[in-house]
């Protein structure tokens, strides 16, 4: 899968992810955005699990791609020099399972991701394009 269909495909179990938290946190929590220790939570989305699989089944060099635009997305990062940016995301995060925990921790995944892309549509960057490095070594 090309990592721009990767990036849309999180976009899209991201955002439909915020949007069952925003629909249901609320109905289960009576003092609601104050959420208190006693109250139950409703059962995460299924998309949680969507996304958890998808990101578990990418190569490294697509992993930490996304990881790297979450980043972009959120401002912590700039789009202008990817390659620098991804090895500093493969420092930060230097296995795969805290790549994915630090992906799937985002609550506004698919709004960071959106953001991301259009910072890199405005440098008129093709992500297919790019060539990140997969197995190389951090040191």
């Amino acid at each position: 899968m090309k990592l721009s269909q990767v990036i849309r495909k999180v976009i899209r179990l991201g955002d439909a992810s915020r949007a069952y938290w925003d629909r249901e946190l609320p109905k289960h929590h009576p003092h609601y955005p104050v959420i208190r220790p006693e109250d139950r939570s409703a059962p995460p989305p299924p998309e949680d699990a969507q996304i958890q699989a998808l990101l578990e089944s990418l190569p490294e060099d697509q992993l930490y791609a996304v990881a790297l635009l979450t980043y972009v997305g959120r401002g912590d990062l700039t789009a202008d020099d990817l390659i620098p940016a991804y090895l500093t995301i493969k420092q930060i995060l230097p296995n795969k399972e805290l790549a994915i925990a630090q992906i799937t921790g985002q609550k506004t995944l698919g709004e960071y991701l959106t953001d991301a892309v259009a910072e890199i549509q405005k440098r008129h960057i093709d992500l297919d394009n790019v060539t990140f490095p997969s197995a190389m070594a951090v040191s």
